[in-house]
């Protein structure tokens, strides 16, 4: 059974050092530049720290993954002095003793305290005994993740690596062999790996589950069970998730032991921070609008979605052919494609990204100008609208969404707006719009305005309301 937490809404203020974090996670902290904490930060990381269960809704790009991977850190690095203190040698033997205590131990008869080989590799066929374990819906997702651990734990010395599929199992069994204290994992290669015998989970006291309601999606949930049972009785078991759908809630139910459940900014479908507009137009035109958009709202850094893999490469492919700088990603890429093509769009060196919607798990890239869903998500799909534009807007900052709608579309649309009750506001000020039958019926406003309302008196087809000074080019380098 699960309590909320019903703290007062979050307004800021407090620093990370006021959450009781050890002084080398302060310092990684410092070095990366995070001075204040998001509300899923202020609001978990205690909680955690209290060696509690939590049930975490958040909406992407909250600051979630810090949330978890800041106190499992110090509780590892709590654990690790705690075992030394105890682990201490007693006093130094006569000099004889020792001597032959020394020709007993070369000998392999006798060793005092093997505890200390603990940071020496094992044979390669003795399985690996991660004591956390983080477990990811997709690869992207998992990569990002290590890097937390990598740049949180710096000063701590923490054995970490990563696993998931679509690369070498040589290189992740070598990285397993060198015995991690903290395993991130995609499910699918983990079991692969336990399978194999090359990692068991019974010493594993700290688990969290990420994007729980993406593995639900992707059909996750029975692996994620068998490894959870594989784990230690005693443990503590984080699970975060952007929607709680009935089966996650169920998941929830039966791996979480008396959680704190805290919800953020009323949960997860809150998107006011986010200027959202539709623009209905015909898929025949819509990479025209495109072009349109992206140079009229001067978009340097932006993310398209497509529900296809073929659609993502060939409209990455147009707009390179119209020098907008662009590449794909998505489940046909190689690992190092994807890998190049997400270091460049974070370095600025191309223009847009176009994603489908499994490949774009785990993007975690500043200052996003826009959001576009070339197409939307399936009516039955509709939660995914609230994960592609979680990408613009993070941290506090104002982001920009814009979806195209053609005919064929307009039950997506209705099934996104009866999830986040509210119409999402239409752009008419384009050349390819057609109005929406009457009879289509659309939630009615519940008194929020968006931040950016449009403006009276645009010109048809000008005046998309972007940023002054930056041209379609800007922002590369």
């Amino acid at each position: 059974m699960s309590h909320t937490q019903t703290t007062a809404a979050y307004t800021g203020g407090t620093g990370f050092s006021e959450l009781e974090l050890i002084t080398p996670i302060l310092e990684a902290l410092e070095t990366e530049g995070y001075s204040e904490p998001t509300e899923i930060q202020v609001r978990a990381i205690p909680v955690l720290l209290a060696g509690d269960d939590l049930l975490g809704t958040a909406q992407t790009g909250g600051g979630k993954t810090a949330a978890f991977v800041l106190p499992m850190l110090q509780s590892l690095s709590v654990a690790r002095q705690l075992e030394r203190t105890f682990d201490e040698p007693p006093a130094a033997p006569a000099r004889g003793a020792r001597s032959r205590r020394n020709r007993r131990d070369n000998a392999g008869t006798r060793t005092a305290h093997p505890e200390r080989l603990a940071g020496l590799p094992r044979r390669a066929a003795e399985a690996a005994r991660p004591t956390a374990l983080i477990l990811a819906p997709t690869r992207e997702l998992a990569m990002q993740i290590s890097q937390s651990v990598s740049a949180y734990g710096a000063r701590l010395r923490v054995r970490h690596t990563v696993v998931y599929g679509g690369a070498s199992k040589n290189t992740q069994a070598t990285e397993l062999a060198r015995r991690p204290e903290v395993l991130v994992a995609t499910p699918g290669r983990l079991l692969d790996f336990v399978s194999e015998k090359k990692v068991t989970l019974e010493d594993v006291r700290y688990l969290v589950l990420d994007e729980a309601d993406r593995m639900l999606d992707m059909g996750f949930i029975p692996d994620v069970r068998r490894l959870v049972a594989m784990t230690a009785q005693k443990r503590q078991t984080a699970l975060f998730s952007a929607t709680m759908p009935r089966e996650i809630a169920d998941l929830a139910a039966g791996i979480l032991s008396n959680p704190v459940r805290i919800e953020c900014e009323r949960g997860s479908m809150r998107v006011e921070a986010i200027d959202q507009s539709v623009m209905f137009v015909d898929q025949p035109d819509k990479l025209a609008l495109l072009m349109n958009l992206i140079e009229q709202q001067q978009m340097y850094r932006a993310i398209v979605f497509t529900r296809t893999k073929h659609r993502a490469s060939r409209l990455a492919r147009a707009l390179n052919k119209q020098n907008i700088d662009s590449d794909a990603i998505h489940g046909d890429k190689t690992q190092n494609a994807r890998i190049r093509a997400l270091e460049a769009f974070k370095k600025g060196k191309i223009q847009v990204l176009v994603a489908t919607d499994v490949a774009a798990r785990g993007i975690d890239v500043d200052s996003i100008s826009h959001v576009i869903n070339f197409e939307l998500p399936g009516e039955a799909d509709a939660e995914t609208y609230v994960h592609r534009i979680g990408r613009t807007g993070r941290a506090g900052a104002v982001g920009s969404a814009v979806s195209f709608c053609s005919r064929d579309e307009l039950g997506s649309l209705r099934a996104i707006e009866n999830l986040i009750k509210t119409p999402v506001r239409v752009d008419r000020n384009h050349e390819f719009h057609f109005e929406v039958p009457a009879a289509m019926p659309r939630p009615a406003s519940n008194g929020r305005r968006s931040p950016n309302p449009p403006r009276p008196g645009r010109a048809r087809g000008r005046g998309y309301g972007g940023g002054p000074g930056r041209s379609a080019r800007a922002g590369r380098g």
